[in-house]
């Protein structure tokens, strides 16, 4: 059809539209985020509705409206069933798809993340088939986090000290969570007032795991070991730094 597209995209939200269509939200590998009328999906006998359930990875075709664009066609190539069959799964699914949703404006294309928001869910979903069990899903949506603010310009500082410069030395720190990066107890002791909501104590071992999460490809993830001690203090710096990016 003239004027159409195909791309590959994950299937992000899908809500009701007039009496027979529905609005579909899509990250797209080519064209970013996009929001689509998907028409007679309401219908009984409509074949396009199975393949537009949040959730799926679909081959789509994109028409363009006058008001508008809508979805051509969509076959799906991926349904994480794994994810959807497992309470933990689907928490930690939903969990990075609303910040991912949240975070990412409409029509802004960028391959690296797309590719990075399926490899998440990729290992979601094959964590499923041993159990995923809250820590190991905590532990990957901390290292998700970390490579998306990456990617998109938020790389917190682990280096050097973001108020005087000096490099970071093991022992006492702390994590600026508004401006995303560490700071020495030094520059700690001599804050401004105020600055306590901002400031998480931060140590030695959770700084070099964060070192690695920016520094590694996701799926590493899968073999890390790291104990729930740490893995709490990761879920709590992850959190906090997500917090004040929104």
């Amino acid at each position: 059809m003239e004027g159409s597209k195909r791309t590959l995209a994950l299937v992000l939200k899908r809500q009701d539209y007039r009496e027979y269509d529905s609005l579909v939200s899509f990250y797209t590998k080519e064209y970013g985020k996009l929001s689509l009328m998907a028409r007679g999906t309401k219908k009984l006998k409509s074949k396009l509705a199975g393949h537009l359930e949040p959730l799926t990875l679909v081959d789509l075709m994109i028409i363009p409206g006058k008001g508008r664009d809508y979805v051509g066609s969509a076959i799906g190539q991926e349904a994480f069933a794994n994810l959807k069959a497992d309470l933990n799964g689907l928490y930690y699914t939903g969990l990075g798809l609303r910040w991912f949703n949240r975070l990412v404006g409409e029509n802004e294309a960028d391959q690296e993340l797309f590719y990075l928001l399926l490899n998440y869910l990729d290992i979601l979903n094959a964590q499923e088939s041993a159990g995923l069990n809250k820590e190991m899903g905590e532990l990957i949506f901390s290292f998700f986090v970390f490579k998306f603010m990456a990617i998109t310009g938020y790389r917190p500082a682990t280096s050097d000290c973001l108020s005087c410069g000096r490099k970071i030395i093991p022992g006492k720190n702390y994590f600026n969570l508004k401006n995303g990066g560490l700071i020495c107890a030094d520059c700690f002791s001599t804050r401004p007032p105020g600055e306590d909501t901002e400031l998480l104590t931060i140590s030695d071992n959770c700084v070099k795991l964060l070192r690695f999460m920016l520094d590694n490809n996701l799926d590493l993830s899968q073999k890390l070991k790291v104990d729930k001690k740490l893995i709490k203090e990761m879920a709590l710096l992850t959190r906090g730094f997500l917090n004040f990016r929104t």
